[in-house]
């Protein structure tokens, strides 16, 4: 279960770092939780940390990878990538050596995915 709300967590820093969580990125995060089978009161507790969290790089690579692909669905959700949320998907994608072209390459994708 720890690796689940350490997910979690790293979805609201991701979706909090622009400063602000808008509704589809709050309606993903209720959607995420229910998926992860994260308790009322484990949310309630995390969203009231939401500007102060910090992104914690998973040890498995599989999951890293996962929480990249997610990190940049999360940063588009509102239909465009903010600047912080962008270099925090670069932070994220460097210390799981993954190069920046990667990065934007999911970034255009998820956009035409966005488009439609």
């Amino acid at each position: 279960m720890k690796i689940k709300i350490e997910h979690y967590k790293n979805l609201v820093a991701i979706a909090a770092a622009d400063g602000y969580l808008n509704n589809r990125e709050r309606e993903f995060l209720s959607e995420r939780a229910q998926e992860l089978g994260l308790k009322e009161d484990e949310v309630k507790a995390i969203m009231a940390e939401a500007d102060i969290l910090q992104y914690s790089v998973p040890l498995n690579s599989e999951d890293a990878e996962d929480q990249l692909n997610e990190a940049v669905f999360m940063s588009i959700i509102d239909g465009d990538i903010a600047e912080q949320e962008y270099q925090l998907c670069l932070t994220l994608a460097d210390r799981l050596g993954i190069d920046k072209e990667y990065v934007d390459e999911m970034v255009d994708t998820v956009k035409m995915m966005w488009s439609k």
